[in-house]
């Protein structure tokens, strides 16, 4: 009997003094086995078991745990501050991470499993690049085109769909607001890209996850994230990039402080472009196209009654601008089941002239004499709650609450006038996300979560003379109302969703099923000042949506995986679509009170085939319908009597023809990529990659617009002694002006004139970089760049100014 009490004892107090932690991966949770445990003088050392248990009994109380696996960044932790069974978790290196996918459904999965089409630019490649802005990252990944109107532009394509039928995303935090339009948009550059830990793109359909507007697919940006704990304290970094042929430069600073449980980041940086240089190389045989042979020098303060000689007509005057751009975050982890953050982003750019617009004739001389945009501004203010359970239906979860700022204006006036036109914008988005991932029986995946944003806009429109005194402005006039480009008694946007997502494992197979409701509420006001319809005062507008998603990845062997994934998607009219009064070439964009919800579905298939070496070959192809197609049409306003034709009206001393957003019915869009890696060897590898983008209008619609034509990137790294070396050509098909867009939003105005009205269509164009990037030492790094060798003149697409020309970069970035 007493060697029973002893046995019981001993395992009573086993139970009672062994100490157990376990390790688990921050983002998939999953248990993380061969985890070595050691001491800082590595006289102690333990590893965790298959399920991530680890035994730190054997170390003394007061010691310095670390803790350390090759997939994943190592994580320093004082043994008195764990408890029993207490869960450590650890954040995937850069390798480990870009097999994982944080966007899909708001959480994150094994990229190998998923059923869409994802890609991901990690903080690797970021630094490798050390970009400007943010285009020069979209650029990078296969399948986006990018358009550009100014020096400030970019506007992202996916699978033809632009502008608000992209959903932008900020740490979970959707920037498209009420506001957002059609045509091309460019707000994807308030991002600082040096302030990104990873970017990652969802093609396709993506409203279960996301909502309203993710249609084309979802950007989702995610900015740095300091850690608490750290064993280097502090940390302090700068780079600074400098283009010489196109006197473009950027410096940026972060810093970052660690303690227990404390954290902080701050990023700063200050970008400034010059006007843009054209390549004189024109390869494509039109000699004057894109040149500036005259333009505008007049300021807020300057007035010039004509238009000034350019000196050089391959300088694209009035491109310059420059932006500074703000990150700080603020970590607070009382334990190790909850963290909180704070997340403060301010993005604010100098005017940015509208390059097209300034560049606009009539009768044959230009036409504007300003023509640019405000100061434009964005701030995100943006407090989390990260948390952990043990709970199999609540594993995970984050609720963010947001408040975001968007500030635009746009101010023109015409050179045979001296009244200035200003229109002012301002947009509040208060928001609230809970996202929410369990397991569900035993090893399914189920992620859940609700969405709430609030928009209101207030929108001011004026007009004033300005005095001069010979070529000063000395004053300006009064404000005098002028018609409003929203509703002018102001609007609101409501949204509010929720939605559930459930993965079943298989041995190699993954099935994903996705559901979500949204409801939409739109409200404007319009008073009875300069309005173009006296009938038109005020809307009510409420949309509902269902979505739901299907897919299946099968891998069927180590070389071979299929995925497949039908998913729909809408967007509900936002106040541009509704509400927006806009000017362009003679043809008036008017609301319509009338418009309604666009859906879409589609269906994507992939096939991919993997090589022991690394390489690989990746096809995947598409096909959408997309019924009660949002798009500009023709539009009469009634009891309109200032000019004899109903189609047209007077507005701002011209007859302007008047269209609208309509429904109009049903259109297709269908395409393909491939994409194909092969390591030549241990030393060198070569990527490539094709898209091709097809859209099928109909009787109403024309032609449909963003449908970019066929292109081709090749690329080769080859690895020498200390650095890499970077080999690209990117290579454009052309495209023929009678496939363009009729209402105007693939610019065909803006390509090769060559006859009385006659343009050309976009020319084919090419284009060579090379790149090097050189570790000096552990803290020091060095990349240098020859962009478009041959210097080759070119228009990417819908673009309304000629890209760079011959250019060479120095960046150099150093770490304290």
């Amino acid at each position: 009997m007493k060697y029973l009490i002893r046995i019981i004892m001993f395992f009573i107090s086993v139970s009672t003094f062994s100490q157990n932690v376990e390790v688990k991966d921050m983002f998939s949770l999953s248990p993380i086995p061969e985890v070595f445990v050691f001491d800082i003088k590595k006289e102690k050392i333990a590893v965790s078991d298959s399920m991530g248990v680890v035994n730190i009994e054997n170390f003394e109380k007061n010691s310095t745990l670390q803790f350390k696996h090759i997939a994943y960044k190592p994580l320093k932790i004082q043994k008195n501050n764990l408890s029993q069974n207490q869960n450590i978790f650890l954040i995937p290196n850069s390798e480990k991470l870009n097999e994982i996918v944080l966007s899909v459904s708001r959480s994150s999965y094994d990229k190998n499993r998923l059923a869409k089409e994802v890609k991901v630019i990690n903080n690797t490649q970021i630094k490798r690049l050390l970009p400007e802005n943010t285009s020069s990252i979209l650029n990078q990944i296969p399948g986006i085109r990018v358009q550009q109107s100014q020096g400030g532009g970019g506007s992202p394509v996916l699978r033809g769909f632009e502008a608000n039928r992209i959903l932008l995303v900020i740490d979970g935090v959707r920037i498209n607001n009420a506001i957002f339009r059609s045509g091309h948009l460019h707000n994807s550059l308030s991002i600082d890209p040096l302030s990104l830990e990873r970017t990652e793109v969802m093609f396709g359909p993506s409203s279960v996850g996301y909502g309203s507007d993710a249609i084309g697919g979802v950007i989702h940006f995610y900015s740095k994230e300091p850690l608490t704990n750290e064993i280097r304290k502090t940390d302090f970094s700068f780079s600074t990039s400098k283009n010489f042929g196109q006197n473009i430069s950027k410096n940026a600073f972060l810093f970052e402080y660690s303690n227990k449980k404390l954290a902080l980041l701050q990023s700063f940086s200050f970008s400034r472009f010059g006007d843009i240089i054209m390549g004189k190389k024109r390869h494509h045989g039109h000699e004057n196209w894109g040149k500036v042979f005259y333009y505008s020098q007049n300021t807020d303060t300057k007035y010039y009654p004509l238009p000034t000689i350019n000196s050089n007509p391959n300088v694209q005057k009035n491109t310059n601008y420059n932006q500074f751009d703000l990150l700080q975050k603020f970590v607070y982890k009382p334990s190790n089941n909850y963290k909180l953050l704070f997340n403060f982003q301010l993005s604010r750019s100098s005017n940015i002239a509208r390059f097209d617009k300034l560049n606009q004739l009539n009768d044959g001389k230009l036409k504007y004499a300003r023509w640019e945009y405000g100061p434009q501004k964005r701030v995100l203010v943006s407090p989390q709650l990260l948390f952990f359970s043990e709970k199999d239906w609540i594993k995970s979860g984050k609720i963010i609450l947001s408040l975001q700022t968007f500030s635009e204006s746009r101010i023109h006036r015409k050179f045979d006038e001296l009244s200035r036109k200003t229109q002012k914008e301002e947009v509040q988005v208060y928001g609230l996300n809970g996202d929410f991932k369990g397991k569900i029986f035993n090893s399914d995946d189920l992620s859940y979560g609700v969405e709430v944003t609030h928009n209101t806009v207030e929108s001011n429109a004026f007009s004033q003379d300005i005095e001069i005194l010979e070529n000063k402005i000395i004053s300006l006039s009064a404000k005098t109302p002028i018609t409003t480009r929203y509703p002018s008694d102001g609007s609101q946007y409501l949204t509010l969703a929720g939605y559930v997502d459930y993965r079943k494992k298989f041995n190699n197979a993954t099935l994903n099923l996705g559901f979500r409701h949204t409801y939409n509420q739109l409200e404007a006001l319009w008073h009875e000042k300069a309005l173009i319809d006296a009938s038109l005062n005020y809307v009510f507008q409420k949309n509902q949506s269902s979505n739901f998603s299907l897919g299946y990845n099968y891998e069927i062997n180590k070389r071979w995986s299929l995925k497949s994934i039908f998913s729909t998607g809408f967007r509900a009219p936002n106040i541009d679509d509704l509400g927006k009064t806009r000017e362009n070439n003679g043809i008036l964009s008017i609301p319509n009170i009338n418009l309604k919800s666009e859906y879409i579905y589609n269906i994507d298939f992939g096939i991919n085939r993997k090589w022991t070496n690394g390489s690989s070959v990746n096809l995947t192809s598409y096909f959408s319908i997309v019924n009660d197609y949002i798009g500009r049409g023709l539009y009469s306003v009634e009891n309109d009597i200032t000019t004899e034709n109903p189609s047209t009206i007077l507005f701002s001393g011209d007859e302007v023809t008047t269209i609208a957003n309509l429904n109009l019915g049903q259109v297709k869009l269908f395409g393909a990529e491939i994409v194909c890696v092969w390591n030549v060897s241990s030393k060198i590898d070569w990527q490539s990659n094709i898209t091709f983008t097809k859209g099928e209008g109909n009787s109403l619609t024309g032609n449909l617009p963003s449908i970019s034509p066929v292109f081709l990137s090749q690329k080769i790294n080859v690895s020498v002694k200390r650095g890499d070396l970077f080999l690209k050509w990117d290579y454009s098909f052309s495209k023929k002006p009678q496939f363009f867009s009729p209402w105007g939003e693939d610019g065909l105005e803006e390509t090769p004139l060559i006859g009385e009205s006659i343009y050309a269509g976009t020319p084919r164009w090419s284009r060579f970089d090379i790149n090097f990037e050189y570790p000096i030492s552990n803290r020091v790094f060095f990349s240098a760049a020859l962009n478009n060798i041959f210097d080759s003149h070119y228009r990417e697409f819908a673009s309304g100014i000629s890209s760079h020309g011959r250019s060479l970069r120095f960046a150099l970035k150093y770490d304290m």
